[in-house]
């Protein structure tokens, strides 16, 4: 695994440096590697990270966007200018306007399409994370960007220990998602299992410093909760 990017650049832009990490969070892989990706995606915690800063990193550019919706007399207005006073105009000239239009609706769809600046925000699913040794956290899952921000609110994982993050579906098994190291964790979670957040019941146990050795909780939840629509 590459160093992170903050140990090689000081330009403080977030992730780390694997191109794929950047291309993947921009919808730029090729087809042919995105399978292999989001297998390791998976089961690799720190490119998990890695995706989840790029995504918020490019997301931050739409924020110096400002709406804008065009009067209805704008159309009104280009007709005056175009075609005059005429009371009776050809066929193509009442036609050519909603053609012009046409063709411009459609090259500003593709580009909302292929960049996702203007995509429909689905709501954000939270979940309060509680146990009765009081360790609290908060877990946010955005379906927009599929990135999933825990925080540690109050308490810590024993001394030598490791807080880790999993997602218990109803049928199978217990899916690791994260290392908790700190107050705060993102986590770019696979298009798999992002489908199935809504409702997803989250535990926090208590790990050696790797982790869970057999890839499963090791002992009682130290907090649990379940990701709800906010």
């Amino acid at each position: 695994m590459p160093e992170p990017m903050n140990a090689q650049l000081d330009t403080g832009l977030p992730g780390g440096a694997e191109a794929g990490a950047a291309e993947y969070s921009l919808g730029l892989m090729p087809k042919a590697e995105i399978a292999a990706f989001e297998a390791q995606l998976a089961v690799d915690t720190d490119l998990q990270q890695d995706v989840a800063a790029w995504t918020e990193y490019f997301a931050s550019f739409t924020d110096i966007i400002p709406a804008e919706t065009p009067p209805p007399q704008v159309l009104r207005r280009i007709e005056g200018q175009v075609f005059g006073a005429e009371d009776r105009r050809p066929v193509w000239r009442q036609v050519l306007p909603y053609l012009v239009g046409a063709v411009a609706g459609a090259a500003i769809a593709w580009v909302v399409l292929t960049s996702g600046l203007l995509e429909t925000q689905a709501p954000t699913l939270g979940a309060d994370l509680a146990g009765a040794e009081g360790l609290a956290l908060d877990a946010r899952f955005a379906p927009a960007t599929g990135v999933l921000t825990v925080t540690l609110r109050q308490g810590d994982a024993g001394e030598g220990h490791v807080l880790e993050l999993w997602l218990l579906p109803e049928d199978g098994a217990p899916v690791s998602l994260a290392l908790l190291r700190g107050a705060e964790t993102l986590v770019a979670v696979p298009p798999a299992l992002a489908e199935r957040m809504d409702g997803a019941r989250l535990v926090v146990s208590e790990e050696q410093p790797g982790g869970a050795p057999d890839g499963r909780p090791s002992g009682d939840p130290r907090a649990e909760g379940v990701l709800v629509e906010e």
